[in-house]
């Protein structure tokens, strides 16, 4: 498996991973701040928190009923009869329907699980306490007020804040080291 993930990470296309890193924190920075990688790396690393909490979807809980024992309410009103309601003439406006975000492509799930792997293996290594502070700051990708991190883990929002970009520059260092291509000279 490591094999595998190693070769997935020399041959993935990393310009354009960070091109599109690039336009994400364009997107999402503040008007006043210069771009620089860190800002990259973190809106990746958003990104990939992004797509696999929409690709992988966590189990149900066990030992809890699946569906509610008692009968459904007479009231309880389905979407497909409030539509036909309004085909009716029954209601004057269409229900609005409450869409599922779209599923992500397979490019999309690719790079997340590489940026994942970047993450899980080379941020914060340095650091003392690092399953809080990784848990912070990957609390902090998945959108997370700062306050309510703060409040769970204990670190202070200045902490928060310099261990998102340490973990960002963590990344930063590796995806450099792997989108460099690396020319056998033996073969010269």
């Amino acid at each position: 498996m490591i094999d595998q993930i190693s070769l997935r990470l020399k041959n993935h296309a990393w310009n354009s991973t960070w091109r599109d890193g690039e336009d994400l924190a364009r997107d999402n920075i503040k008007a006043d701040a210069t771009l620089q990688n860190y800002h990259v790396a973190w809106e990746l690393l958003k990104d990939a928190a992004k797509v696999s909490r929409l690709t992988y979807r966590a189990p149900p809980r066990t030992g809890f009923p699946s569906t509610s024992s008692l009968p459904a309410a007479s009231d309880d009103v389905t979407q497909w009869q409030l539509l036909s309601a309004y085909l009716r003439g029954e209601i004057e406006s269409l229900p609005s329907s409450q869409g599922k975000p779209s599923q992500p492509s397979s490019l999309q799930i690719d790079r997340a699980e590489l940026i994942l792997y970047l993450w899980h293996n080379y941020s914060l290594a340095r650091k003392g306490d690092r399953s809080r502070i990784k848990r912070a700051v990957y609390m902090k990708a998945n959108g997370v007020r700062t306050s309510r991190i703060a409040d769970i883990t204990g670190l202070t929002t200045r902490q928060i804040r310099s261990a998102q970009v340490e973990a960002s520059e963590d990344m930063v260092e590796q995806i450099f080291r792997y989108s460099r291509k690396n020319v056998d000279r033996a073969f010269f």
